[in-house]
């Protein structure tokens, strides 16, 4: 009873059914990542996370009376450790929290040195507003009033 030894059927133990003499292809090892699409991604990414964050301070910043520089160093600095810690822990993740922290610290700086020069309407100055209220009344007092409903 040497030799080789048959399913019950008779085949090999090793036969498939198929094309005779096929190898099984191997699995392809993954690319390597591409570091000027990883940090195209992640300064769009950034850029655009800046962005919302900017409107949304200014939003704060006219509704509540928040300085515009803080409200923006609050919410991104919320954001940007927010993805550190949620976000992805390969190399993407860390250089669109890199680049969050950096527009961070550039958009804050920006903002704290531009803060006298940021005018926020005429609600932000009670003297302008004086002023403002004062014209109205002199041009009602001519009989020139314009009104802006009908």
């Amino acid at each position: 009873m040497a030799g080789k030894r048959f399913t019950v059927r008779g085949r090999d133990l090793r036969w498939k059914e198929g094309r005779a003499k096929t190898r099984r292809s191997r699995p392809k090892a993954p690319t390597k990542p591409n570091l000027t699409l990883d940090l195209g991604v992640a300064a769009v990414a950034s850029l655009l996370a800046a962005g919302v964050v900017f409107c949304l301070a200014f939003i704060l910043s006219g509704s509540h009376g928040v300085p515009l520089y803080l409200g923006y160093t609050v919410i991104l600095g919320v954001v940007g450790v927010a993805s550190y810690a949620v976000g992805p822990r390969d190399r993407g993740g860390r250089m669109i929290a890199g680049g969050i922290g950096v527009l961070w610290l550039i958009g804050t700086a920006a903002l704290f040195a531009a803060r006298a020069d940021i005018d926020a309407g005429p609600d932000a100055d009670p003297d302008q507003k004086k002023r403002a209220h004062g014209d109205a009344q002199a041009s009602v007092a001519k009989g020139v009033h314009r009104s802006v409903f009908p």
